[in-house]
Protein backbone atom coordinates (compact mmCIF):
# COMPACT_ATOMS: atom_id res chain seq x y z
CA UNK A 1 0.00 0.00 0.00
CA UNK A 2 1.44 3.88 -0.98
CA UNK A 3 0.34 7.20 -1.25
CA UNK A 4 -0.93 8.24 -4.75
CA UNK A 5 1.81 11.02 -5.18
CA UNK A 6 4.47 9.17 -5.16
CA UNK A 7 3.17 7.96 -9.03
CA UNK A 8 3.58 11.77 -10.21
CA UNK A 9 6.31 13.40 -8.02
CA UNK A 10 9.58 13.03 -10.12
CA UNK A 11 12.52 12.81 -7.32
CA UNK A 12 15.58 13.64 -9.33
CA UNK A 13 19.13 15.43 -8.84
CA UNK A 14 20.13 18.65 -10.90
CA UNK A 15 23.59 19.53 -12.00
CA UNK A 16 24.74 20.37 -9.04
CA UNK A 17 24.18 16.79 -7.49
CA UNK A 18 21.51 18.17 -5.21
CA UNK A 19 17.85 16.76 -4.58
CA UNK A 20 14.56 17.69 -6.03
CA UNK A 21 11.09 17.03 -6.41
CA UNK A 22 8.89 17.86 -9.36
CA UNK A 23 5.38 17.17 -9.55
CA UNK A 24 4.84 16.01 -13.29
CA UNK A 25 1.60 17.87 -14.11
CA UNK A 26 0.18 15.24 -16.97
CA UNK A 27 1.47 12.54 -15.11
CA UNK A 28 -0.92 13.33 -12.24
CA UNK A 29 -3.86 14.12 -14.65
CA UNK A 30 -3.45 11.14 -16.33
CA UNK A 31 -3.22 9.03 -12.93
CA UNK A 32 -6.43 11.15 -11.65
CA UNK A 33 -7.95 10.00 -15.07
CA UNK A 34 -7.15 6.65 -15.20
CA UNK A 35 -7.44 6.06 -11.08
CA UNK A 36 -10.38 8.32 -10.07
CA UNK A 37 -11.38 6.60 -6.95
CA UNK A 38 -8.15 6.39 -5.49
CA UNK A 39 -6.13 10.09 -5.88
CA UNK A 40 -7.75 10.71 -2.19
CA UNK A 41 -7.63 7.67 -0.06
CA UNK A 42 -4.55 7.78 2.45
CA UNK A 43 -3.42 4.26 0.92
CA UNK A 44 -3.66 2.69 -2.25
CA UNK A 45 -3.14 -1.02 -3.69
CA UNK A 46 0.11 -1.02 -5.44
CA UNK A 47 0.01 -3.99 -6.80
CA UNK A 48 -2.81 -3.61 -8.73
CA UNK A 49 -2.18 0.44 -10.13
CA UNK A 50 1.78 -1.68 -11.14
CA UNK A 51 0.22 -4.35 -13.09
CA UNK A 52 -1.80 -1.85 -15.07
CA UNK A 53 0.39 0.85 -15.43
CA UNK A 54 3.31 -2.29 -16.63
CA UNK A 55 0.41 -3.09 -19.44
CA UNK A 56 0.07 0.29 -20.56
CA UNK A 57 3.64 1.01 -20.20
CA UNK A 58 4.26 -2.44 -22.86
CA UNK A 59 1.66 -1.28 -25.04
CA UNK A 60 2.42 0.18 -28.54
CA UNK A 61 -0.17 3.27 -28.24
CA UNK A 62 2.43 5.97 -27.84
CA UNK A 63 0.38 8.45 -25.03
CA UNK A 64 -0.26 5.57 -22.85
CA UNK A 65 2.88 4.13 -23.12
CA UNK A 66 4.99 7.69 -22.27
CA UNK A 67 2.30 8.44 -19.65
CA UNK A 68 2.75 5.27 -17.46
CA UNK A 69 6.48 5.50 -18.14
CA UNK A 70 6.44 8.92 -16.02
CA UNK A 71 4.04 7.46 -13.58
CA UNK A 72 6.03 4.06 -12.56
CA UNK A 73 9.30 6.45 -12.89
CA UNK A 74 8.44 8.66 -10.18
CA UNK A 75 7.81 5.70 -8.07
CA UNK A 76 11.07 4.40 -8.54
CA UNK A 77 13.24 7.59 -7.77
CA UNK A 78 10.62 7.62 -4.91
CA UNK A 79 12.13 3.77 -3.66
CA UNK A 80 15.30 4.86 -4.48
CA UNK A 81 15.97 7.78 -2.78
CA UNK A 82 14.63 5.90 0.36
CA UNK A 83 17.29 3.28 -0.44
CA UNK A 84 19.91 6.02 -0.29
CA UNK A 85 18.65 7.37 2.92
CA UNK A 86 18.44 3.92 4.72
CA UNK A 87 21.89 3.37 3.63
CA UNK A 88 23.19 6.79 5.43
CA UNK A 89 21.30 6.05 8.47
CA UNK A 90 22.82 2.30 8.54
CA UNK A 91 26.62 3.82 7.81
CA UNK A 92 26.74 7.79 8.16
CA UNK A 93 28.28 7.41 11.60
CA UNK A 94 30.90 4.60 11.10
CA UNK A 95 31.86 4.95 7.76
CA UNK A 96 31.28 9.01 6.69
CA UNK A 97 28.61 7.60 4.32
CA UNK A 98 25.75 9.83 3.54
CA UNK A 99 22.98 10.05 0.68
CA UNK A 100 24.21 13.22 -0.90
CA UNK A 101 27.07 11.19 -2.27
CA UNK A 102 24.10 8.25 -3.38
CA UNK A 103 21.56 10.14 -5.00
CA UNK A 104 23.69 11.10 -7.98
CA UNK A 105 24.63 7.40 -8.47
CA UNK A 106 21.45 6.06 -8.98
CA UNK A 107 18.62 9.35 -9.65
CA UNK A 108 18.48 10.91 -13.33
CA UNK A 109 18.50 14.06 -14.22
CA UNK A 110 15.39 14.50 -15.71
CA UNK A 111 12.07 12.88 -16.28
CA UNK A 112 12.07 12.74 -20.14
CA UNK A 113 11.68 9.27 -21.73
CA UNK A 114 13.88 7.04 -21.51
CA UNK A 115 13.08 5.23 -23.90
CA UNK A 116 13.10 8.30 -26.19
CA UNK A 117 17.08 8.94 -24.86
CA UNK A 118 18.05 5.38 -25.42
CA UNK A 119 16.77 5.50 -28.73
CA UNK A 120 18.64 8.55 -30.00
CA UNK A 121 21.75 7.45 -27.96
CA UNK A 122 22.71 3.65 -28.48
CA UNK A 123 26.15 4.47 -26.95
CA UNK A 124 24.81 5.87 -23.95
CA UNK A 125 24.71 4.12 -20.63
CA UNK A 126 21.23 3.19 -19.57
CA UNK A 127 20.14 4.16 -16.43
CA UNK A 128 19.29 2.69 -13.53
CA UNK A 129 15.48 3.71 -13.94
CA UNK A 130 15.26 2.16 -16.95
CA UNK A 131 17.08 -1.15 -16.02
CA UNK A 132 14.46 -1.25 -13.45
CA UNK A 133 11.32 -0.80 -15.76
CA UNK A 134 12.74 -3.13 -18.14
CA UNK A 135 13.25 -6.12 -15.53
CA UNK A 136 10.37 -5.32 -13.43
CA UNK A 137 7.43 -8.07 -13.46
CA UNK A 138 4.61 -7.06 -11.40
CA UNK A 139 3.07 -11.16 -11.51
CA UNK A 140 5.78 -11.77 -9.45
CA UNK A 141 6.95 -8.86 -6.90
CA UNK A 142 5.84 -5.33 -6.07
CA UNK A 143 7.87 -2.68 -7.97
CA UNK A 144 9.26 -1.75 -4.16
CA UNK A 145 10.97 -5.12 -3.52
CA UNK A 146 12.74 -4.94 -7.12
CA UNK A 147 13.81 -1.19 -7.23
CA UNK A 148 15.51 -2.25 -3.81
CA UNK A 149 17.39 -5.57 -5.33
CA UNK A 150 18.50 -3.39 -8.39
CA UNK A 151 19.65 -1.01 -5.81
CA UNK A 152 21.78 -2.90 -3.88
CA UNK A 153 23.02 -4.90 -6.95
CA UNK A 154 24.07 -1.68 -8.66
CA UNK A 155 27.83 -1.11 -9.74
CA UNK A 156 28.18 2.59 -8.97
CA UNK A 157 26.64 1.73 -5.44
CA UNK A 158 28.87 -1.50 -4.74
CA UNK A 159 31.62 0.32 -5.99
CA UNK A 160 31.05 3.74 -3.47
CA UNK A 161 30.29 1.39 -0.64
CA UNK A 162 33.85 -0.39 -0.98
CA UNK A 163 35.35 3.19 -1.35
CA UNK A 164 33.76 3.85 2.36
CA UNK A 165 35.55 0.30 3.54
CA UNK A 166 32.14 -0.91 3.97
CA UNK A 167 32.10 -4.60 3.14
CA UNK A 168 29.43 -5.88 1.11
CA UNK A 169 28.38 -9.54 0.96
CA UNK A 170 27.28 -11.21 -2.44
CA UNK A 171 23.72 -12.57 -2.61
CA UNK A 172 26.09 -15.76 -3.82
CA UNK A 173 28.39 -15.48 -0.45
CA UNK A 174 25.33 -15.59 1.80
CA UNK A 175 23.42 -18.51 0.33
CA UNK A 176 26.71 -20.37 0.37
CA UNK A 177 27.77 -19.90 4.17
CA UNK A 178 23.96 -19.94 5.15
CA UNK A 179 22.92 -23.46 6.32
CA UNK A 180 19.74 -25.13 7.56
CA UNK A 181 19.99 -24.19 11.23
CA UNK A 182 20.86 -20.52 10.22
CA UNK A 183 18.16 -20.20 7.80
CA UNK A 184 15.48 -21.83 10.75
CA UNK A 185 16.44 -19.62 13.37
CA UNK A 186 16.12 -16.68 10.92
CA UNK A 187 12.72 -17.49 9.99
CA UNK A 188 11.63 -18.27 13.52
CA UNK A 189 12.65 -14.88 14.33
CA UNK A 190 10.92 -13.76 11.59
CA UNK A 191 7.82 -15.14 13.00
CA UNK A 192 7.41 -17.14 9.19
CA UNK A 193 5.10 -20.02 9.26
CA UNK A 194 6.09 -23.98 8.32
CA UNK A 195 5.03 -23.91 4.95
CA UNK A 196 7.44 -20.52 4.33
CA UNK A 197 9.82 -22.16 6.13
CA UNK A 198 10.34 -25.38 4.92
CA UNK A 199 9.69 -23.86 0.65
CA UNK A 200 13.12 -21.82 1.67
CA UNK A 201 14.60 -24.91 2.93
CA UNK A 202 14.22 -26.48 -0.41
CA UNK A 203 15.18 -23.44 -2.77
CA UNK A 204 18.56 -23.55 -0.47
CA UNK A 205 19.12 -27.10 -0.90
CA UNK A 206 18.59 -27.15 -4.53
CA UNK A 207 21.19 -23.87 -4.85
CA UNK A 208 23.84 -25.82 -2.57
CA UNK A 209 23.50 -29.11 -4.65
CA UNK A 210 23.78 -27.28 -7.78
CA UNK A 211 25.54 -23.96 -7.47
CA UNK A 212 28.12 -25.15 -4.62
CA UNK A 213 29.00 -28.17 -6.42
CA UNK A 214 29.68 -26.45 -10.02
CA UNK A 215 31.44 -23.67 -8.39
CA UNK A 216 35.23 -24.22 -9.57
CA UNK A 217 33.84 -24.79 -12.91
CA UNK A 218 32.10 -21.36 -12.94
CA UNK A 219 34.32 -19.09 -11.47
CA UNK A 220 36.01 -17.13 -14.08
CA UNK A 221 39.58 -15.73 -14.14
CA UNK A 222 40.01 -11.98 -13.41
CA UNK A 223 42.94 -10.41 -15.44
CA UNK A 224 42.60 -6.71 -14.08
CA UNK A 225 42.15 -8.21 -10.16
CA UNK A 226 44.77 -9.08 -7.32
CA UNK A 227 42.09 -11.63 -7.27
CA UNK A 228 42.99 -14.86 -9.18
CA UNK A 229 39.29 -15.91 -9.57
CA UNK A 230 35.80 -14.26 -8.99
CA UNK A 231 34.89 -15.59 -5.73
CA UNK A 232 31.14 -16.11 -5.89
CA UNK A 233 29.84 -14.90 -9.78
CA UNK A 234 26.13 -15.11 -10.28
CA UNK A 235 24.76 -18.36 -11.37
CA UNK A 236 24.15 -19.06 -15.11
CA UNK A 237 21.32 -19.99 -16.72
CA UNK A 238 22.28 -23.76 -16.72
CA UNK A 239 21.93 -23.19 -13.12
CA UNK A 240 19.07 -21.71 -12.64
CA UNK A 241 17.41 -23.71 -15.10
CA UNK A 242 18.73 -27.26 -13.15
CA UNK A 243 17.87 -25.63 -9.84
CA UNK A 244 14.44 -25.15 -11.63
CA UNK A 245 14.44 -28.64 -12.51
CA UNK A 246 14.81 -29.71 -9.05
CA UNK A 247 12.00 -27.20 -7.63
CA UNK A 248 9.59 -28.47 -10.26
CA UNK A 249 8.91 -31.89 -8.10
CA UNK A 250 7.48 -29.62 -5.49
CA UNK A 251 4.32 -28.12 -5.63
CA UNK A 252 5.16 -24.82 -4.11
CA UNK A 253 7.38 -23.54 -7.09
CA UNK A 254 5.22 -24.51 -9.89
CA UNK A 255 2.98 -22.50 -11.05
CA UNK A 256 -0.11 -23.96 -13.48
CA UNK A 257 2.28 -26.74 -13.31
CA UNK A 258 4.63 -25.18 -15.56
CA UNK A 259 8.70 -25.31 -14.60
CA UNK A 260 10.16 -21.53 -13.12
CA UNK A 261 11.93 -20.00 -15.60
CA UNK A 262 15.09 -18.86 -15.35
CA UNK A 263 14.54 -15.22 -14.13
CA UNK A 264 12.07 -16.45 -11.42
CA UNK A 265 14.83 -18.47 -9.91
CA UNK A 266 16.96 -15.62 -9.75
CA UNK A 267 14.40 -13.76 -7.76
CA UNK A 268 13.71 -16.60 -5.65
CA UNK A 269 17.38 -16.41 -4.58
CA UNK A 270 17.98 -13.15 -4.21
CA UNK A 271 14.68 -12.59 -2.68
CA UNK A 272 15.73 -15.69 0.19
CA UNK A 273 19.23 -13.75 0.48
CA UNK A 274 17.40 -10.38 1.04
CA UNK A 275 16.01 -11.64 4.37
CA UNK A 276 18.86 -13.50 5.17
CA UNK A 277 21.37 -10.54 4.80
CA UNK A 278 20.53 -8.29 7.68
CA UNK A 279 21.64 -11.28 10.15
CA UNK A 280 25.48 -11.67 7.98
CA UNK A 281 25.88 -7.97 8.61
CA UNK A 282 24.51 -7.70 12.44
CA UNK A 283 27.31 -8.99 14.49
CA UNK A 284 25.03 -11.55 17.41
CA UNK A 285 26.25 -9.65 20.84
CA UNK A 286 28.23 -11.64 22.47
CA UNK A 287 27.36 -13.47 25.96
CA UNK A 288 29.94 -13.54 28.29
CA UNK A 289 30.36 -15.00 31.95
CA UNK A 290 29.23 -13.02 35.06
CA UNK A 291 32.89 -12.92 36.18
CA UNK A 292 34.85 -12.03 33.32
CA UNK A 293 34.21 -8.12 33.54
CA UNK A 294 33.33 -6.17 30.28
CA UNK A 295 35.23 -2.70 29.66
CA UNK A 296 33.64 0.61 28.75
CA UNK A 297 35.53 3.63 27.92
CA UNK A 298 34.34 7.30 28.92
CA UNK A 299 32.72 9.11 26.21
CA UNK A 300 35.70 11.38 26.03
CA UNK A 301 38.56 8.58 25.55
CA UNK A 302 36.36 6.84 22.41
CA UNK A 303 37.97 9.05 20.12
CA UNK A 304 41.80 9.65 21.23
CA UNK A 305 41.40 5.82 21.27
CA UNK A 306 40.58 4.75 17.94
CA UNK A 307 42.38 7.30 16.65
CA UNK A 308 45.97 6.01 18.55
CA UNK A 309 44.47 2.14 17.11
CA UNK A 310 44.54 3.49 13.62
CA UNK A 311 47.92 4.90 13.56
CA UNK A 312 49.50 2.10 15.77
CA UNK A 313 48.07 -0.62 13.15
CA UNK A 314 49.39 1.45 10.07
CA UNK A 315 52.51 1.88 11.73
CA UNK A 316 52.86 -1.63 12.10
CA UNK A 317 51.49 -3.19 8.81
CA UNK A 318 54.24 -0.70 7.19
CA UNK A 319 57.00 -1.66 9.10
CA UNK A 320 56.28 -5.21 8.61
CA UNK A 321 55.55 -4.85 4.99
CA UNK A 322 58.85 -2.65 4.59
CA UNK A 323 60.77 -5.67 6.04
CA UNK A 324 59.60 -8.57 3.81
CA UNK A 325 60.77 -6.60 1.04
CA UNK A 326 63.77 -4.84 2.71
CA UNK A 327 66.30 -6.31 0.46
CA UNK A 328 64.59 -4.30 -3.02
CA UNK A 329 64.75 -7.52 -4.83
CA UNK A 330 61.57 -8.74 -7.08
CA UNK A 331 60.63 -11.61 -5.09
CA UNK A 332 60.58 -9.60 -1.68
CA UNK A 333 58.35 -7.02 -3.31
CA UNK A 334 55.99 -10.31 -4.66
CA UNK A 335 55.98 -11.61 -0.96
CA UNK A 336 55.62 -7.79 0.54
CA UNK A 337 52.57 -7.70 -2.07
CA UNK A 338 50.95 -11.02 -1.49
CA UNK A 339 51.31 -9.78 2.29
CA UNK A 340 49.12 -7.02 2.30
CA UNK A 341 46.45 -9.49 0.00
CA UNK A 342 46.89 -11.49 2.81
CA UNK A 343 45.62 -9.60 5.15
CA UNK A 344 43.00 -8.36 3.12
CA UNK A 345 41.54 -11.68 2.49
CA UNK A 346 41.55 -12.61 6.09
CA UNK A 347 40.50 -9.49 7.89
CA UNK A 348 38.06 -7.80 5.40
CA UNK A 349 36.65 -10.91 3.41
CA UNK A 350 37.09 -13.30 6.37
CA UNK A 351 38.82 -16.35 4.23
CA UNK A 352 40.30 -19.60 6.24
CA UNK A 353 43.99 -19.21 6.00
CA UNK A 354 44.21 -22.26 4.14
CA UNK A 355 42.06 -21.00 1.54
CA UNK A 356 44.17 -18.14 0.90
CA UNK A 357 47.08 -19.94 0.48
CA UNK A 358 45.64 -21.83 -2.30
CA UNK A 359 44.54 -18.60 -3.82
CA UNK A 360 47.89 -16.64 -3.36
CA UNK A 361 50.19 -20.01 -4.87
CA UNK A 362 52.03 -20.52 -1.39
CA UNK A 363 53.19 -24.01 -1.09
CA UNK A 364 50.81 -24.53 1.90
CA UNK A 365 48.77 -22.79 4.99
CA UNK A 366 52.12 -23.33 7.28
CA UNK A 367 54.06 -21.12 4.73
CA UNK A 368 51.53 -18.27 4.89
CA UNK A 369 51.48 -18.15 8.62
CA UNK A 370 54.92 -17.81 8.61
CA UNK A 371 54.47 -14.51 6.99
CA UNK A 372 52.08 -13.29 8.38
CA UNK A 373 52.86 -13.97 12.01
CA UNK A 374 49.36 -13.10 12.75
CA UNK A 375 49.52 -13.30 16.62
CA UNK A 376 52.85 -11.05 16.70
CA UNK A 377 50.82 -8.44 14.46
CA UNK A 378 48.07 -8.20 17.39
CA UNK A 379 50.72 -8.10 19.97
CA UNK A 380 52.71 -5.66 18.18
CA UNK A 381 50.12 -3.32 17.46
CA UNK A 382 48.91 -3.62 21.42
CA UNK A 383 52.40 -2.26 22.51
CA UNK A 384 52.16 0.34 19.97
CA UNK A 385 48.78 1.61 20.94
CA UNK A 386 50.25 1.99 24.44
CA UNK A 387 52.77 4.08 23.05
CA UNK A 388 51.16 6.04 21.16
CA UNK A 389 48.27 6.60 24.17
CA UNK A 390 50.77 7.72 26.36
CA UNK A 391 52.37 10.45 23.71
CA UNK A 392 48.87 11.22 23.25
CA UNK A 393 48.60 12.13 26.95
CA UNK A 394 52.02 13.79 27.47
CA UNK A 395 51.28 16.13 24.58
CA UNK A 396 48.08 16.92 26.83
CA UNK A 397 50.19 18.07 29.30
CA UNK A 398 52.40 20.39 27.66
CA UNK A 399 49.43 22.69 26.89
CA UNK A 400 48.41 22.67 30.80
CA UNK A 401 48.78 24.61 33.39
CA UNK A 402 48.99 21.96 35.95
CA UNK A 403 50.26 19.11 34.78
CA UNK A 404 50.57 17.02 37.86
CA UNK A 405 46.85 16.44 37.03
CA UNK A 406 47.15 15.44 34.19
CA UNK A 407 49.65 12.90 34.39
CA UNK A 408 47.25 11.91 37.42
CA UNK A 409 44.57 11.56 34.89
CA UNK A 410 47.54 10.17 32.66
CA UNK A 411 48.25 6.97 34.83
CA UNK A 412 44.21 6.46 35.26
CA UNK A 413 43.08 6.36 31.34
CA UNK A 414 46.49 3.92 30.85
CA UNK A 415 44.55 1.53 33.69
CA UNK A 416 41.15 1.58 31.30
CA UNK A 417 42.90 1.10 27.85
CA UNK A 418 45.07 -1.20 29.22
CA UNK A 419 41.73 -2.87 29.93
CA UNK A 420 40.25 -1.92 26.60
CA UNK A 421 43.68 -3.09 24.87
CA UNK A 422 43.42 -6.58 26.89
CA UNK A 423 39.86 -6.95 25.24
CA UNK A 424 40.61 -6.06 22.33
CA UNK A 425 43.19 -8.23 21.64
CA UNK A 426 41.20 -11.27 22.71
CA UNK A 427 38.75 -10.83 20.63
CA UNK A 428 40.81 -10.89 17.30
CA UNK A 429 42.39 -14.11 18.37
CA UNK A 430 38.74 -15.54 19.02
CA UNK A 431 37.49 -14.52 16.31
CA UNK A 432 40.62 -15.74 14.12
CA UNK A 433 40.57 -18.85 15.63
CA UNK A 434 36.96 -19.48 14.38
CA UNK A 435 37.36 -21.68 10.86
CA UNK A 436 33.90 -20.96 9.84
CA UNK A 437 33.99 -17.34 9.62
CA UNK A 438 32.54 -15.68 7.04
CA UNK A 439 32.95 -11.52 8.04
CA UNK A 440 35.45 -10.14 10.85
CA UNK A 441 33.68 -8.09 12.88
CA UNK A 442 36.06 -7.80 15.97
CA UNK A 443 36.81 -3.58 16.68
CA UNK A 444 40.77 -5.05 15.41
CA UNK A 445 39.88 -6.34 12.60
CA UNK A 446 37.55 -3.95 11.53
CA UNK A 447 40.20 -0.76 12.06
CA UNK A 448 43.01 -3.13 9.96
CA UNK A 449 40.55 -3.56 6.97
CA UNK A 450 39.98 -0.38 6.87
CA UNK A 451 43.95 0.37 7.42
CA UNK A 452 44.41 -1.60 4.38
CA UNK A 453 41.53 -0.10 2.35
CA UNK A 454 42.22 3.14 2.77
CA UNK A 455 46.05 4.13 4.02
CA UNK A 456 47.59 5.95 1.28
CA UNK A 457 51.43 4.36 2.47
CA UNK A 458 49.63 0.81 1.59
CA UNK A 459 47.98 1.34 -1.43
CA UNK A 460 51.05 2.51 -3.57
Amino acid sequence: MGVASRYWIFVRVNSFGRCKSDVLEEAKAFFNEQFPGLVNKQEIPDKDIQIQLMQWYQSSEPHYRQRAEECLSCFISYVLKECCIALEQKNSQNYDLYKAELLPLVLDTTHRSTHHQNRNNQDSEQSLTTQILETFNPNRSNLSTWVTIKFKSSSAIKKCLKEHGIVQLTDWSILRYTTHTRLKRVFSNLHRTPIETTKALKLLDSFHRIYCTQLPLYRKTKTDSKFNTTKYPKPEDEQLNQIAAILYKDVEYVSNREIMSPEEVLEELQKLAGVLRETWTKSSPSVKPSKEPVYKLPEYCIEPFNTCLDKSIERVIENCHNYIQRKGTRKGKEQGKKYLEALSLFHCDGDALTKIARELGFTDQAHLSRLLKLKTLRKDIGRNLVLELTNYVKELSKCSDNPEKLLELDRQIQNMFGSEIDELIKEAEKEARNGHRLVMNSKLSLAICKCLNHSPCLNN
